[in-house]
């Protein structure tokens, strides 16, 4: 399970708080295990928590679209797609993945 996972960045970055690290840690967790649907919804719960608990927000915008974006809609590529770009908002927010 993702709480098995461990934490993929420092949670020092520059520009994120803790709980926003964490967030970006969960994705890029579920992102390097290959996008695994039958966790989907788990890590959405666990970013969407995480994201609520910071102080500040930069992310809120691109985590709704991953959230939003269902594979009954569209096709799954379009999930994983918006899981990067919410990867993206994290780098341009500082976050950088471990090279660990």
């Amino acid at each position: 399970m993702l709480a098995a996972v461990p934490v993929l960045a420092s949670c020092g970055t520059e520009g994120l708080d803790r709980p926003s690290t964490e967030a970006c840690d969960a994705l890029a967790a579920w992102a390097a295990a290959g996008n695994p649907a039958d966790q989907r919804a788990e890590v959405t719960a666990r970013v969407g928590d995480l994201l609520e608990q910071s102080h500040s927000t930069p992310l809120t915008d691109s985590f709704e679209r991953f959230r939003d974006t269902r594979e009954e809609d569209l096709d799954y590529a379009a999930v994983v797609e918006a899981g990067a770009n919410f990867l993206r908002a994290c780098n341009d927010h500082g976050w950088e993945l471990s090279q660990g």
